[in-house]
């Protein structure tokens, strides 16, 4: 009795689910038509009035794209979908002007974070991750020095490859530090 239970929710979420796109494919296709086959190459964080919105906005094509309806809500303005059409009405009379720096946040993931998030976030980076890998690059160059003047050629190229690896690592966590840097010029 509960398989048939299971196969008849999973045949009837099937049928609502293919109502619902349907009836609502078709009147957003042409939309969306412009968009297909874009790149969409970076995503960015949307603050309005000092709130961080849960939607995140697109660069896609070399354009800003934010989600209308969060936007909308968060400027206290109304949205409605006629055809082909999205309709935002403010509520309020007062100009509002909404500005979105897309260059500094397409690729900086910690813009909206708090700046005491941020601090904390890099004295860990700074303790934990980067000061020791700087200690073992160190290490390891003064290991690949002496095991030259042995030469000992494999143990040197082996360490020449740890020795990289250490160096991807810095570069790595210096331009997590530099987006938290930066981060923090907003933060509040």
């Amino acid at each position: 009795m509960k398989r048939f239970a299971h196969k008849v929710a999973y045949i009837a979420g099937g049928i609502i689910i293919g109502i619902v796109f349907s009836t609502t494919a078709g009147a957003f296709a042409d939309q969306v038509k412009s968009l297909v086959g874009k790149k969409v190459t970076g995503e960015y964080t949307i603050v309005v009035d000092g709130k961080k919105l849960s939607d995140k906005g697109a660069v896609i094509d070399s354009k800003a794209n934010v989600p209308a309806r969060a936007l909308s809500e968060a400027l206290g303005a109304d949205v409605s979908v006629e055809g082909k059409t999205i309709n935002i009405t403010s509520i309020s009379k007062t100009d509002q002007n909404v500005v979105i720096d897309t260059k500094a946040n397409v690729n900086n993931k910690y813009i909206g974070d708090t700046k005491r998030s941020l601090e904390q976030l890099k004295e860990s980076i700074l303790a934990n991750i980067l000061n020791p890998t700087n200690e073992g690059k160190n290490k390891i160059q003064t290991d690949i020095e002496e095991l030259k003047t042995f030469g000992a050629n494999d143990a040197v190229a082996a360490k020449e490859k740890q020795l990289a690896q250490y160096n991807e690592d810095i570069e790595k966590y210096e331009k997590e530090l530099k987006l938290i840097d930066e981060a923090l010029l907003t933060a509040k």
